[in-house]
């Protein structure tokens, strides 16, 4: 049984962690090894909180333990909690070492082949002792990283959803493609940013799509559009590689590039130096 009462000032990090892992384990035995502690120790110590927290977390489910609705708001506070601490550390470290410590940096693919180049290398070059990781996803998908703490900064199509947010640049895109092809088109997926801004430059200016194929990467829809035949609205560092696509319109849509941090954190100087080589 429970007390209807409780205190949480019982509550630890490493009962959250533990937790943490349970949540994001399928069993006791993965989430045990995830945290290198035995399973009886990874049992008590959910027990614990268990009776920090006054109420059931976990319940059988056969053979299994499934997460309570109660234990998914502890879980959803697990992560908070241990995210902002692992930042913490992350900046106390950084003032005792300096220009040491680990940046994780999320990016559209734009920004990983052309757009951010040069300040990223810089970044390297000027930063060797950084550890510095790089993830290449979706917008929306990357967002989802910074609010996880599995990334510190992501580089996304705007407007974000979520976040602090610094505009980096507005990015023009063209019309390519063979004057023969009629309305068939080659475009980034439908429900993405890049596309609604695309979708928007085209009935803007009175165009007819027939969507034929669709990809996420700039350099596959300019191959696709070579393939097919068909148009494609790419900005011109894309299209103009790997032998040019002709182009028929100019400026046919716009997207606009913001770099994103979490919200009620402050930003580390790793993080707010490599916003301002973003933006230089």
């Amino acid at each position: 049984m429970f007390a209807e009462a409780f205190d949480l000032e019982g509550l630890t990090l490493q009962q959250l962690r533990y937790f943490n892992a349970v949540a994001a384990g399928e069993t006791f035995a993965d989430a045990a090894a995830l945290i290198g502690i035995s399973q009886s120790a990874l049992s008590q110590g959910v027990a614990r909180l268990e009776q920090v927290t006054g109420t059931r977390l976990l319940e059988r489910d056969g053979r299994r333990r499934r997460i309570t609705d109660a234990g998914e708001l502890v879980a959803e506070y697990a992560r908070r909690v241990l995210g902002e601490s692992e930042m913490l550390a992350t900046q106390l470290d950084e003032r005792r070492r300096g220009r040491s410590g680990r940046l994780r940096v999320g990016m559209i693919d734009a920004a990983a082949l052309y757009l951010f180049t040069d300040a990223i290398a810089g970044f390297r070059d000027d930063s060797p002792d950084v550890e510095l990781s790089i993830a290449v996803d979706g917008s929306a998908e990357l967002e989802q990283r910074l609010a996880d703490f599995r990334d510190d900064i992501v580089i996304v199509v705007g407007p974000p959803a979520r976040g602090v947010t610094t505009h980096l640049l507005a990015e023009p895109m063209h019309l390519y493609g063979p004057d023969d092809a009629g309305e068939d088109f080659a475009l980034y997926p439908a429900g993405s940013r890049t596309r609604a801004a695309i979708d928007r430059g085209l009935a803007a200016a009175d165009v007819t799509a027939r969507v034929i194929a669709e990809s996420g990467n700039p350099a596959v829809l300019r191959e696709l559009c070579r393939l097919t035949g068909s148009h494609t609205v790419l900005p011109e560092a894309v299209a103009a590689t790997s032998g040019p696509l002709a182009r028929l319109e100019d400026d046919i849509a716009q997207r606009d590039i913001y770099a994103v941090t979490r919200e009620h954190t402050a930003a580390t100087p790793l993080v707010a130096d490599f916003i301002s080589r973003l933006t230089a």
